[in-house]
């Protein structure tokens, strides 16, 4: 079965996993490989056959990135593993330099979609204004659409850590909060298409609804693959940690309103 990448390593306090436990996969069934390909001189190598089921331990070694975003786009496990278990750099104790940067991304994208709701739920109430019913410059505005975005995804990672805890029954689940931030930010390339709605102009307000969708199926299957659980599992907690994320959504709105009033 699967080797869950959390039970595969110990983050080191230096931010790089203990050396004498880093595994790596097969892609294809989840059984351990000393290592993924063999180089032979300069930019030549020959990838590893998995012991169990004779595959490629990891194909995605020789493919480029467009063919990993489809793979993503198909929900497809493997592509999971090879990101989440077998790229090295994103199993750190912190969170790699370009996720980072990913996620920032992926919070900024979260703006405009939080703008376009708030937009759509303003105009169904019949008010003209975007914030708690009064004027406020455009700069106020996005700031704190942003500070709710960024409470958003610490909300969704805190709920995440929370079922972990439940689930092994001990806090040490919470060291692990990297590599559940890296899955999270890298299943959350759904929001990347948001990009549509700017160039196409699409005012239909379920589009967003779809992108949420296959953001949360994203979400639950780097999960299945991360926790080794199967996906169902995966999504319950997902829709837990969605209620989480949701309860501190509200709490935010309704702080704000007392502050803005």
């Amino acid at each position: 079965t699967p080797q869950s990448p959390l039970m595969a390593e110990s983050p080191s306090a230096s931010g790089e996993a203990s050396t004498t436990t880093v595994r790596q996969i097969c892609i294809e069934c989840g059984f351990p490989v000393a290592s993924l390909y063999t180089e032979y001189g300069v930019e030549h190598i020959r990838l590893t056959q998995c012991e169990n089921c004779k595959s490629f331990a990891d194909k995605y070694v020789e493919h480029d990135v467009i063919i990993m975003f489809i793979d993503m786009l198909l929900h497809k496990p493997q592509v999971y593993r090879h990101l989440l278990v077998n790229k090295l750099e994103f199993r750190h104790a912190f969170i790699e330099k370009n996720v980072g940067k990913l996620g920032i991304l992926l919070i900024l994208f979260s703006v405009y979609i939080d703008w376009f709701r708030l937009e759509e739920g303003g105009r169904l109430r019949g008010q003209s204004e975007l914030l708690f019913e009064k004027q406020h410059s455009f700069a106020l505005q996005y700031l704190f659409i942003l500070v709710l975005s960024a409470i958003d995804a610490a909300a969704l990672l805190v709920g995440i850590l929370l079922a972990s805890v439940i689930h092994q029954r001990s806090f040490r689940q919470a060291r692990w909060w990297a590599t559940i931030s890296t899955a999270l930010i890298i299943s959350g390339f759904g929001k990347v298409l948001m990009l549509l709605l700017v160039i196409w102009e699409y005012n239909e307000s379920y589009y967003p609804w779809l992108l949420d969708f296959l953001v949360f199926t994203s979400h639950s299957t780097a999960i299945s693959v991360l926790f080794d659980i199967n996906v169902l599992w995966a999504g319950l907690v997902v829709v837990f940690s969605t209620a989480v994320k949701q309860l501190v959504h509200l709490m935010a709105l309704t702080v704000s309103s007392v502050l803005f009033a």
